[in-house]
């Protein structure tokens, strides 16, 4: 049995990105529950629209959660070593990873202005 080199670097890139895809969903988890706690912190007696805005990023996280995860299982399921689905999946974790870091850039300006 010989082993080619891109044999090699191919599994490694896959092996690489699905670690890639468990770290953005515990991050995004950790986020899940920072906004919990955010959430359960406001008083009542601050404006409704803070709870709404809270709401509406848990709701944007739980969206870009559930794609990731759906993403995860899909990749798991029909990873197959052929370069040209090697090719899709590399454009498909781009978009993923897209989607993640420009939410991410969100929710930290969302964190700076509920914590002043």
């Amino acid at each position: 049995m010989n082993v080619y080199y891109l044999d090699i670097d191919r599994s490694f890139t896959h092996q690489q990105s699905v670690r890639e895809l468990e770290f953005w969903i515990l991050h995004l988890k950790r986020i899940k529950k920072e906004l919990h706690r955010f959430y359960s912190d406001t008083k009542p007696a601050n404006p409704v629209l803070i709870r709404k805005a809270i709401a509406l990023q848990t709701s944007k996280i739980n969206s870009v959660l559930k794609g990731i995860q759906n993403y995860k299982e899909f990749r798991a399921w029909i990873h197959c070593e052929d370069s040209q689905n090697s090719t899709a999946f590399i454009y498909e974790h781009n978009t993923h990873k897209n989607k993640y870091l420009k939410h991410i850039k969100e929710y930290q300006i969302f964190r700076s202005k509920l914590t002043q």
